[in-house]
């Protein structure tokens, strides 16, 4: 998830990857596999590290190349999401 800022915002506030895990309920395994980018937050999580933090949901988020905006990630995220839950319910026939 190269488009999470997680990391610098962890170090901005003072919080070790312990810590930082003890308050939002992770492991510090799971915190550095987060910010090493092999695990991805749910959404919830991130709003969990953002109050945790003090910051905006958005603030977790930096630009990529082509300068994206975080809205623009968090929409391609949301819709991509969509599509995989249209097919799901399609492969399964889930209402």
């Amino acid at each position: 998830m190269d488009f999470l800022n997680i990391k610098e915002q962890i170090k901005s506030k003072g919080f070790t990857y312990e810590g930082f895990g003890v308050e939002v309920g992770l492991s510090k395994t799971s915190i550095n596999r987060i910010v090493s980018g092999f695990q991805t937050p749910s959404f919830e999580m991130l709003g969990k590290f953002a109050d945790t933090l003090d910051i905006e949901v958005m603030d977790l988020f930096k630009a990529v190349k082509g300068n994206k905006s975080p809205e623009k990630i968090i929409k391609t995220i949301k819709n991509s999401i969509e599509d995989l839950e249209v097919l799901c319910k399609t492969l399964y026939k889930t209402s």
